[in-house]
């Protein structure tokens, strides 16, 4: 979305402030929170917080799950993946309570990408395909299932099942394809040319690269362009086509200079200065480095600042002067083990998250099968009493002959009346002092 149309949000969120809050105000709140969530979350934080408070005082539900599901994604770009994780687990218990398949549907997704932030893949995996059975059970057009697809592919692309990652990815295109999404093929033709490039089926590659190129270039989107002529860069440096390479690199950095995206000019600049050292155009190659280094190092990229630090150690063997490559040398192990040392920590606390998440599951399982019991024997037990019948309060009953008075008001045998009041069957006996006033004590002696 353009900064004209986040204006124009802002202003009419202007409007509806002079009027009483209602569900257009949170509407509009989340929108601009969603919108702002990746690239100011203090800001998306201050809208969906007003979101979500309005949304619960007026009874919301789905307004407030949506707010919750927002503050996830929030919590999840800052790194906060308990925080993340919790949030969204709200936003499916109110998609569940709503029965809102399509809610649950992208609850579901946006856990998979908090487990994916994590690296927990197989994870994230699990949840995707539970979200894509949702999606299924509730939108009948494929056009609501192709990022689904993306996201399932992407991930069997990170470990390496590279057959099954293009298999989904097909499955996102022939749906992208029919809708004209050309933007998302762009997105999508990339990540397959780097599929068959770690494939080593360059010509493949090469001609899903090229398909992103035409379609960013005809869309004027100059960031997929640039990004897609690095990853051509890149590929002809494995060709060691350097030439080649040079000229793709050249391309990439000069669309990213124009739109000031400081990220993608430092690993260009990077990247070029090693392409320049192996065409042996030295003094370039230090200038381009040196550049990308001082930027990667603003930024706080570690990746980009190892492949700029073990480009400018080569630079300098390469020209001789190897006090300033052993300086640089060791400088590139300092940042390794740094950054070694950074991705055990990244490594401790995802499993620490992922040991509390699965914790917290494993309970919530517990108490949810304790209740499924605990229904179950009540459900017995209201059959159980459902099938007694009960004698109770005061019986009236003759001291004579015995008889009971029902509640009509007339005299009946007993054994009438418990049959009619109880499940109890009645039979005939005659006790041993009966026995001796109806029959003689000689009888009841013969009995014995």
């Amino acid at each position: 979305m353009s900064n004209k149309e986040i204006i124009a949000l802002e202003k009419e969120l202007k409007r509806l402030r002079q009027k009483p809050p209602g569900s257009d105000l949170v509407s509009l709140l989340n929108k601009l929170a969603n919108l702002h969530g990746h690239s100011d979350p203090r800001e998306a934080e201050a809208y969906v917080l007003e979101a979500q408070d309005i949304a619960e005082k007026q009874g919301l539900l789905t307004e407030q799950a949506i707010s919750y599901r927002i503050l996830g994604m929030i919590n999840r770009e800052v790194g906060k993946f308990t925080e993340a994780m919790s949030y969204s687990r709200k936003s499916m218990e109110i998609y569940e309570e709503l029965g809102d398949k399509n809610g649950l549907a992208i609850g579901h997704s946006t856990i998979a990408l908090t487990y994916r932030a994590q690296g927990m893949i197989d994870k994230a995996l699990e949840h995707y395909h539970i979200a894509l059975k949702k999606k299924q059970e509730c939108d009948d057009s494929r056009e609501g299932l192709a990022s689904f697809y993306f996201n399932i592919g992407a991930c069997y692309a990170t470990l390496d099942r590279l057959e099954l990652s293009i298999s989904f990815y097909e499955h996102a295109e022939s749906v992208w394809k029919k809708s004209g999404a050309r933007s998302h093929l762009a997105s999508l033709y990339n990540n397959i040319g780097m599929v068959f490039g770690r494939k080593k089926e360059l010509d493949n590659a090469r001609e899903y690269f090229q398909k992103a190129l035409d379609i960013s270039d005809d869309l004027g989107d100059k960031k997929g362009s640039a990004n897609t002529l690095g990853n051509l860069g890149i590929l002809h440096q494995d060709l060691d086509d350097n030439e080649s390479a040079l000229d793709f690199f050249i391309k990439s950095l000069e669309l990213y200079e124009e739109i000031g995206n400081r990220r993608g000019i430092a690993y260009t600049c990077g990247c070029l200065g090693g392409v320049y050292t192996a065409l042996r155009r030295l003094d370039e190659a230090e200038e381009l480095i040196m550049r990308g280094l001082k930027i990667t190092r603003k930024l706080k990229i570690k990746d980009w600042e190892i492949l700029c630090l073990g480009n400018i150690t080569d630079l300098f063997e390469a020209k001789g002067d190897l006090q300033k490559a052993l300086q640089h040398s060791r400088e590139l192990k300092a940042c390794l083990e740094e950054h070694l040392n950074e991705k055990s920590m990244e490594k401790i606390a995802g499993l620490q998250v992922r040991f509390e998440t699965e914790k917290k599951e494993k309970e919530a399982e517990i108490y949810r099968l304790k209740n499924v019991e605990l229904s179950r024997k009540n459900d017995q037990l209201r059959d159980a009493l459902a099938d007694v019948k009960k004698l109770q309060g005061m019986l009236p009953i003759c001291a004579n002959c015995k008889k009971v008075r029902d509640d009509d008001g007339y005299w009946r045998q007993i054994e009438s009346y418990i049959s009619e009041h109880s499940d109890a069957k009645i039979t005939h006996g005659i006790c041993p002092e009966c026995i001796i006033k109806l029959y003689g004590k000689d009888f009841s002696q013969e009995q014995e």
